[in-house]
């Protein structure tokens, strides 16, 4: 894993364009804290910071082709790399060392960009400067697990892998917020790409390709979801060991590194099968989990019973409160983009101290997307006689749920009950979305200073999103949504931001290309029966894993924000949400937050969901645009 940066510039510009760089990769150390390299070009400035996975002797960025003036600076794994040597040594290539960065240098210079993207199985996000036609190409993966932003300002072009590092470059010493963006994050909990919540800054979408050209910018997709077909056909026995061969070699391949890897175990079924795969094929495999202080989120007992069946060296890393109240302060300190999945934290503790053991870990991200895992795609069988329901009987709903008192436990009735409340008299197609909602379009109304055309903005960005797929079935609709939203702005993001900060690498075989497509290449019948999702990993899980795990429900990475709010991280939390000079206060009704606050506080009204995106939000205003 890597950080990267860069940017165009006017050669006659007086600026120390070397000096601007360096500074914009300090601020990404994290990603890459073993080397870094600058390379100039005549009007082209480019930047690395490298954590060092593979050939620890080989593999320096920039890549530069003296001779041929074209350049790459890479962040990323490329896993089928070993399978083009023949290739490019045939093509004329010179390999120096066996690393996936000189694997990729070659396949763009002897393919070109599109080609290579079409070849390549990876997770990455590179800038590739073409010299002879003075273009500069910054790409993306399928599903977004590297993460690129960008901006044009005039005829320049800035990159970088994260916003602070773009902060860095003085054209962005003064920014403003993206206030459309930050309506949709306060519903969703994460900022639709290709927005940010910052003027003038956009992320590369997963899947897409940019290409800057002479001062002209283009970006298009160079794989979407919707490009595979799916199957009418379907023999369950031949698919499930179809699967099985593919999930085999995924995890084989992303085990390959030259430093210590281990797996992420939960004890659900995802990561459990990628633990027990990674064991046929290193038999001193290490597992690890985090033990959380907080009954009912602590999911260790599973995690160690799948450890002791399969056979993993298993570590068990406990945390303790001042664990999780460190661990909110770092990532208040960081935050560059609006961001308020709450199992952020637990996840950076469990990568934190996962560092401890390895440089490399395998999880099980996107099996719920791909597989159908997730209890929104249960729900998707009433959305049609929700959305038949008028407005008041949400609000009926939620005044239940008010009345059922407040919980600590995982998923308690009245937080569900009254997030279910939200999707009620919606459109079938987009309820998934007002369930998970955090400040939903209604609530927005009284939290804005000006809450004017708040609730249909929020409404018609959402139609937006679903208009491409509007003639699906509602379970395909669901499924295409949580693949382009939620995976890569969200589950990603998370893990990404997560690992980085300590400089782990995560990797996820479930994301492979091979695996992904044969994925979304099955007929849904395949996935979701009856009342249950992941019918076909479940089938494959039965060669490696005892039917009480398999059979587990759906238990998601978190902690009990609601109650932590009350308790130990009230302290970190109310100066910097409750901070009335905070630039998010010019937008949003300091009234109202200090009085959700209170409710909250003396235990009136959950306003958990709510105030921990405030929360965020007013760390991403204090580090963005206060001096």
């Amino acid at each position: 894993m890597c950080g990267i940066a860069g940017f165009t510039f006017n050669p006659n510009s007086s600026r120390d364009q070397r000096a601007v760089v360096a500074e914009m990769l300090q601020r990404i150390t994290h990603r890459g804290p073993d080397e870094q390299g600058i390379a100039m070009r005549d009007k082209l400035v480019l930047g690395h910071n490298r954590l060092t996975i593979m050939e620890p002797s080989g593999g320096q960025q920039p890549r530069v082709n003296e001779a041929s003036g074209n350049t790459l600076i890479y962040n990323g794994e490329i896993y089928n790399h070993r399978a083009f040597d023949r290739e490019i040594e045939e093509a004329g290539g010179k390999l120096r060392d066996h690393c996936d960065t000189e694997t990729l240098f070659w396949l763009l210079e002897v393919h070109g960009v599109e080609k290579a993207l079409s070849m390549i199985d990876g997770m990455f996000a590179f800038a590739w400067f073409e010299a002879q036609s003075d273009t500069l190409y910054l790409a993306r993966d399928r599903f977004g697990q590297k993460p690129l932003f960008y901006a044009e300002q005039g005829n320049e072009l800035l990159f970088a892998s994260e916003i602070k590092a773009l902060r860095a470059h003085p054209e962005f010493a003064d920014a403003a917020p993206d206030i459309d963006a930050i309506r949709l994050y306060l519903m969703m909990e994460y900022v639709p790409g290709p927005a940010t919540g910052i003027r003038g800054i956009q992320e590369v979408p997963a899947g897409h390709l940019l290409t800057w050209q002479r001062g002209r910018l283009s970006v298009k997709p160079f794989w979407q979801a919707s490009d595979v077909k799916r199957d009418t056909e379907f023999d369950s026995s031949s698919a499930t060991h179809a699967l099985d061969d593919l999930l085999h070699t995924a995890v084989r391949q992303q085990l390959v590194a030259d430093v210590p890897v281990g797996v992420f175990l939960s004890g659900g079924l995802d990561s459990s099968l990628i633990a027990a795969i990674a064991k046929q094929h290193s038999k001193d495999i290490a597992t690890f989990t985090v033990k959380l202080p907080y009954p009912g989120f602590d999911e260790t007992v599973h995690a160690e019973a799948v450890a002791t069946t399969i056979g993993t060296r298993h570590t068990t890393l406990e945390l303790n409160r001042r664990n999780c109240v460190d661990g909110l302060e770092y990532l208040l300190s960081q935050v560059d983009q609006p961001f308020a999945d709450s199992s952020l934290l637990p996840s950076y503790l469990l990568c934190q101290a996962t560092k401890q053991f390895v440089t490399v870990a395998l999880g099980g991200d996107g099996a719920d997307e791909l597989f159908i895992g997730y209890p929104n795609f249960r729900l998707q069988r009433a959305a049609r006689l929700m959305a038949a329901l008028p407005d008041n009987a949400g609000r009926a709903l939620r005044s239940v749920a008010n009345r059922l008192g407040d919980s600590v436990s995982y998923m308690n009735r009245a937080f569900l009950l009254r997030q279910l409340s939200y999707g009620i008299g919606k459109p079938a197609n987009r309820q998934s979305v007002y369930w998970m909602s955090a400040v939903p379009p209604f609530a927005q109304q009284t939290l804005w200073r000006d809450g004017a055309g708040v609730k249909a903005g929020i409404e018609t960005a959402l139609q937006s999103q679903f208009a491409a797929m509007a003639n699906l079935p509602l379970m395909e609709q669901c499924q295409r949504h949580f693949i382009n939203a939620y995976l890569a702005n969200d589950i990603l993001q998370k893990m990404d931001r997560a690992s980085m900060y300590v400089s782990l690498e995560v990797r996820s075989p479930y994301l492979s290309n091979s695996v992904a497509d044969f994925a979304l290449s099955l007929p849904m019948r395949a996935l979701f029966r009856g009342m249950t999702g992941k019918r076909i990993l479940r089938d494959v899980a039965r060669s490696y894993l005892p039917q009480h795990t398999i059979s587990r429900g759906k238990h998601g990475f978190g902690l009990p924000v609601a109650a932590l709010l009350r308790g130990e991280l009230q302290d970190v939390a109310a100066p910097i949400l409750l901070d009335s000079s905070n630039a998010m206060y010019a937008y949003i009704d300091f009234a109202t937050v200090d009085a959700w606050w209170a409710q909250h506080a003396n235990s009136q009204r959950d306003r958990g969901k709510a105030l921990w995106s405030l929360l965020m939000l007013a760390a991403f205003f204090r580090n963005q645009f206060q001096n």
